[in-house]
C-alpha cells in the first residue's frame, strides 16, 4: 500500500530550438548552384578553345554592326558622308575589325546604311532593265536585218533561193551561201568566184553597206582530199578571201570586215554526209558593233558556232549546221569516183545551157 501511495516521476524533455541549428540545408543548394555555374563556365571556355580561328572570326563578324564593306583595305579610307558632315575614317586592318568606324562629329546622313543598300539594289535593277531593253532592241534589229536580206535575195537572185539560208539568233544574223551539184559557187578545186556566187554576194553586200553592220567571213569545204601539199584548209581560206575581195569591190568598207577564216571540212553543214555539196559554202555572220561605252548584248567574240575561236559571235555552238544525232564518217571515195562525179556535173551544166 505504501508503494502504491508514492507518486510516479514524470520527466518532460524540452528541446530548445536555436536558429540555424545544425546549420540547416540551404547552403547545399547555393553550393550546387555555384558548382553548376563554374562547370558551365569552364565548359564554355573549353569549347571556345576548341573552335578553329576561322569560326571565331565568322562569329565575331556576325555580332559586329552591319557594314556594306565586307573586305576593306588595310589602310584608312574616307567614307563619303553625302555632304552632311565630315567623313568617317575606317580604323584598323582587315585582320582586326574592318567594320568599326569612328565618326569625327557632324550630323549623321539621313537614311544610313539602309539607304545605301537600297541605292545599290536599285542600281542593279536599273542595270538589269537597261540590259533587257538593249537585248530586246538588238533582237528586233537582227530580225529586221534578216527580213531585209531575204527581200534583197528574193528580188535579185530568186532562182538561187535554195542555195542561201538566212537565220537569226539573238542579236546576230547568219547567212549560208551553199554550193549545189549543178550550180557551184567556185571553179572546181579553185578559189575563183562563179557568176552565181558574185550575184549573191552583191545582193548581200548592198544590205550590209546600208545597215553598217560588221561581217565575219568563213570558208568551208567538203571532205574530198587533194593530193600534194594543197589542203582543204588552203582552199577554204582562199575562198573566204575571194569573197572578201568581191564584197570590197562592191563598196563594202574594209573596217566592216571583222574576220576572215577558213575551216576546211571541220564544220560541215550536213554532218551526216561530209561529201554533200552543201558543205562547200561561204558563211557570213552579221552583227552590230557596240557603240563607245555600250556593252555588247549577246557577246561579240568567243569560241563556238562556225565563228571559231576568236571570231565574232558564237551563237549556240552549232554554227547554223543541220543537227544530227550521230556523225558517221563515210569512206573516202577513190579518184575515179571524184572524176566521174565532176564529169557528170559538167555534162549536166552543158546540157542545161543547150536548152
Amino acid at each position: 500500500m505504501a508503494e502504491q501511495g508514492q507518486k510516479a516521476n514524470i520527466i518532460i524533455k524540452r528541446v530548445k530550438k536555436v536558429a540555424g541549428g545544425a546549420h540547416g540545408g540551404s547552403w547545399k543548394v547555393a553550393y550546387a548552384d555555384l558548382v553548376t555555374a563554374m562547370m558551365a563556365f569552364f565548359l564554355l571556355m573549353w569549347l571556345l578553345n576548341m573552335v578553329p580561328q576561322e569560326k571565331k572570326e565568322q562569329l565575331a563578324s556576325y555580332f559586329n554592326d552591319f557594314s556594306l564593306f565586307q573586305n576593306p583595305g588595310p589602310s584608312s579610307q574616307l567614307l563619303d558622308s553625302g555632304g552632311l558632315g565630315p567623313p568617317a575614317v575606317v580604323v584598323g586592318s582587315q585582320d582586326e575589325r574592318p567594320d568599326v568606324a569612328i565618326d569625327r562629329g557632324g550630323k549623321e546622313p539621313s537614311g544610313g546604311a539602309g539607304q545605301d543598300t537600297g541605292d545599290l539594289d536599285g542600281g542593279k535593277r536599273l542595270e538589269a532593265k537597261r540590259r533587257a531593253e538593249a537585248a530586246a532592241k538588238a533582237d528586233a534589229a537582227a530580225k529586221a536585218l534578216e527580213g531585209q536580206l531575204e527581200q534583197a535575195l528574193q528580188k535579185d537572185v530568186p532562182e538561187l533561193a535554195g542555195q542561201v539560208s538566212v537565220t537569226q539568233s539573238n542579236d546576230k544574223v547568219r547567212i549560208e551561201i551553199m554550193d549545189k551539184a549543178d550550180r557551184p559557187l567556185f571553179d572546181l578545186g579553185g578559189v575563183t568566184l562563179l557568176p552565181d556566187a558574185k550575184r549573191i554576194l552583191a545582193a548581200v553586200t548592198d544590205v550590209i553597206k546600208k545597215e553598217g553592220v560588221k561581217v565575219a567571213i568563213e570558208g568551208h569545204t567538203d571532205a574530198y582530199r587533194y593530193s600534194g601539199t594543197y589542203t582543204n584548209w588552203d582552199l577554204s581560206a582562199g575562198r573566204a578571201l575571194a569573197a572578201r575581195r568581191m564584197m570590197i569591190q562592191q563598196g563594202l568598207s574594209p573596217d566592216q570586215v571583222a574576220a576572215v577564216t577558213g575551216y576546211a571540212d571541220t564544220r560541215p553543214y550536213v554532218p551526216g554526209n561530209l561529201y554533200d555539196p552543201k558543205n562547200r559554202r561561204i558563211s557570213l555572220l552579221l552583227y552590230r558593233q557596240p557603240k563607245p561605252g555600250e556593252k555588247a548584248v549577246g557577246g561579240v567574240g568567243g569560241a563556238g558556232g562556225a565563228g571559231g575561236a576568236g571570231s565574232p559571235g558564237a551563237d549556240d555552238g552549232t554554227g547554223g549546221v543541220e543537227k544530227s544525232k550521230a556523225v558517221v564518217t563515210p569512206k573516202t571515195p577513190s579518184v575515179g569516183d571524184v572524176l566521174e562525179q565532176q564529169i557528170d556535173n559538167l555534162y549536166d551544166r552543158s546540157t542545161e545551157s543547150q536548152f
